[in-house]
């Protein structure tokens, strides 16, 4: 990680294509977007590249830093192209896949099968072994029985091997033999064991993470050591490093072995970098809203820290939540918490067979696009309202690169949208951004309400391509005084990045009593957590001062059949920190779920430590002070749509022109290259030092 002068960060969207480029030297940012190629997304990486260095001079032997964020794991199951995997178990376990969990996805859709599992029976065989619960060995591995299971696999033509035995994360000397075997006698084959991946009780969690990484591990592989070798063929010689889906960074190469902790890198490096400039306007306590062209994303941030899940489901599409369980394949892999919409630029506008209006969750994408990009999209999405609407620039989108095709859009609203509901093209196009906005509005509420908190004590900072357009009316609706959109808000992504820590998580599962348990023991086990961080983070050669460890446990109730994620102090534990960690608890699931029972025995479940590497801070110029009049970027007039005034004549500036402590108040737009800031009538807006605008209330800010 060690850097010589420019740090380049690329994230790879649904719609576009995001890259950042930092100047060591200068502190000076530069950013690009361009199109996404959804069938070979390493060919838009690869695009970005080399428009930097036309458009930015840069030159690649001096890349000291090259972070990667993609969506090839997401996309590779839910197209249904992983590798070609076969399943070892337990002798008699053969079913755990199809048994599942009783969740069911959709509780009254009679008619609702669930999601058929990635390893088909035939391909699942049971191997004579057994651990039980205390990790002593019952009955021992049966290795010709073993042999002859891999050996029918293989002429099945199996590309990756999963292997789950039961109780492995107490005693993983089977499935290490097992992986032993395995890889000697199929050695073209991918091969994960569940001890490594996910050491931690309940068999189908377990099950379900093992032959998620397997099934994303050839294709991931290929695609990583591609992107690595051409980037290395382009001249820029540093190690590509990937954004993990809890908001750290690592190495490549570690990505390969495990895809799974790589799912949701694009959302999460959004929300670090929300945190992040959260951090240098002083605020901890923030609601991250990001808006791009297919999907609206939404995290929390408390007390400085990004609200962690231990797991998630891949599979089901677009998620309105992760508390909605039971339709994907479960991913056992520390994610920032995010809930998901399909209400993007890109999402298609449709009147049912009910004659109501309804947006996403399908998207035009990047090809075709919108009808107004004029690359052959037939349907009404979101950015074509916007557009008619005249809040987002019809002869400068992107800088000028993409001329907007409004005639056309414009009859394609008509034909699909105005005419079938009576509607003027104004009032359709008004409709349309209407209702992406409440189904954005229901999932700001899930990560915010649902998990015990008031919007109103968060500041929202909103990003992408169309946060900043539609975040000032949804923090209208939720009562929120105060937005961020921080300089270059439509790649912030791609800039979390560049800000992003390396980070490892280990979990291991422990059930004791937290007041009558040993936590001397408990203790050992954080500290034998901890020796493994250090081992990971040593790999990047990182001054052990820059390393520091987040602890953390999932606890219950005893006999509940759910745990709650509890911060944990990070030094030693003694007994005599027993009662205060069994109130944090008691606090947590008070406010999570409006009760607690004092009486009630708290269990650990699962210890969880965060290894966390400390990057280099980015540095950055501070901007000139105005006179607060912002007359400089004024950029004329433009008729605009306000959902509680209409379409009214509106001031425009341009956002690149802006000094320090300029004052604008709305109603006002105030566009860049990435993305156009809508400012309410009765908001305002002030540029600090670091270029951030933050958006107030009238009656707030008096």
């Amino acid at each position: 990680m060690q850097g010589s002068h420019y740090r380049l960060a690329v994230d790879v969207g649904g719609t576009f294509t995001d890259l950042v480029m930092l100047d060591e030297a200068s502190g000076r940012i530069q950013t690009l977007k361009v199109s996404s190629t959804p069938k070979e997304p390493s060919a838009a990486v690869l695009n970005a590249v080399e428009r930097a260095r036309e458009r930015f001079e840069l030159e690649f032997a001096r890349v000291g830093q090259f972070t990667h964020a993609t969506t090839v794991c997401s996309n590779t199951v839910l197209e249904g192209r992983g590798a070609r995997t076969g399943l070892l178990v337990t002798e008699g376990f053969r079913d755990v896949l199809e048994i599942q969990r009783h969740k069911r996805y959709r509780l009254f859709d009679q008619a609702y099968r669930k999601t058929p599992p990635l390893v088909p029976r035939h391909l699942v065989q049971g191997v004579p072994e057994r651990i039980d619960a205390q990790g002593e060995i019952v009955r021992a591995l049966d290795e010709a029985a073993l042999a002859q299971s891999i050996e029918a696999l293989g002429k099945q033509g199996i590309e990756a091997l999963a292997i789950c035995f039961l109780f492995s994360f107490r005693n993983s000397a089977h499935e290490r033999r097992a992986g032993e075997m395995a890889r000697a006698m199929l050695p073209q084959c991918f091969v994960t064991i569940s001890s490594e991946i996910f050491p931690q009780y309940r068999e189908y969690e377990r099950a379900s993470t093992t032959v998620v990484n397997a099934y994303l591990g050839p294709r991931v592989s290929s695609y990583l050591q591609r992107m690595s070798d051409t980037l290395a063929a382009t001249g820029i010689a540093v190690p590509l490093h990937m954004m993990q889906s809890n908001g750290g960074i690592i190495a490549w190469t570690e990505a390969t072995r495990m895809p799974c902790r790589i799912v949701e890198s694009g959302p999460a490096a959004g929300v670090i970098a929300a945190a992040h400039f959260g951090k240098l306007v002083g605020r901890r306590n923030l609601i991250s809203f990001d808006m791009g062209g297919t999907t609206a994303k939404a995290g929390l941030i408390e007390n400085g820290e990004v609200r962690q899940s231990s797991g998630q489901e891949l599979g089901t599409g677009i998620n309105i939540s992760r508390i909605l369980q039971g339709g994907g394949y479960y991913v056992g892999a520390a994610t920032v918490d995010l809930a998901e919409v399909g209400a993007g630029g890109g999402s298609i506008a449709w009147v049912d067979d009910g004659n109501v209006l309804k947006v996403g969750p399908q998207s035009a994408g990047a090809d075709p696009g919108p009808v107004a990009y004029g690359l052959g999209g037939e349907n009404v999405t979101v950015t074509d309202a916007n557009l008619l609407l005249g809040r987002i620039p019809a002869d400068d989108f992107l800088g000028g690169q993409m001329q907007m095709d409004i005639a056309t859009a414009r009859r394609a609203v008509e034909d699909k949208i105005a005419r079938p509901l009576r509607l003027s093209v104004e009032d359709a196009c008004a409709a349309v951004v209407e209702v992406a906005n409440a189904s954005m509005l229901k999932m700001l509420r899930i990560v915010t309400v649902e998990k015990g908190c008031d919007p109103a004590d968060f500041t929202m900072v909103a990003f992408g391509g169309n946060g900043p357009l539609h975040g000032p009316e949804l923090a209208h609706d939720l009562g929120i005084g105060e937005v961020i959109v921080p300089p270059a808000a439509g790649v912030l992504s791609a800039q979390g990045l560049l800000v992003a820590d390396i980070r490892y998580d280990f979990r291991q599962t422990h059930v004791v009593s937290v007041l009558d348990g040993d936590l001397s023991q408990v203790e050992r086990l954080y500290a034998g957590l901890e020796e493994q961080g250090k081992a990971a983070l040593r790999r990047y050669g990182m001054d052990p001062r820059a390393v520091a460890f987040q602890r953390s446990a999932d606890m219950r109730y005893r006999r509940q059949a759910y745990e709650i994620n509890v911060r944990l102090p990070d030094e030693a534990l003694s007994p005599a920190d027993a009662p205060r960690i069994a109130e944090s608890f008691h606090d947590m699931h008070e406010r999570l779920y409006g009760r607690r029972d004092p009486a009630g025995v708290v269990q650990f479940v699962t210890l969880c430590v965060s290894a966390i590497g400390n990057s280099r801070a980015l540095e950055y110029r501070p901007l000139e002070r105005g006179d607060g009049s912002a007359r400089q970027a004024a950029k004329g007039r433009r008729n605009v749509f306000f959902r509680d005034t209409g379409i009214i004549d509106c001031r425009l500036y341009e956002r690149g022109r802006l000094l320090a402590e300029d004052r604008i108040a709305g109603p006002a737009l105030i566009e860049t290259d990435d993305s156009t800031l809508l400012v309410l009538p009765g908001w305002s807006a002030r540029c600090d030092s670091m270029a951030n605008l933050i958006l107030t209330r009238e009656e707030v800010s008096a």
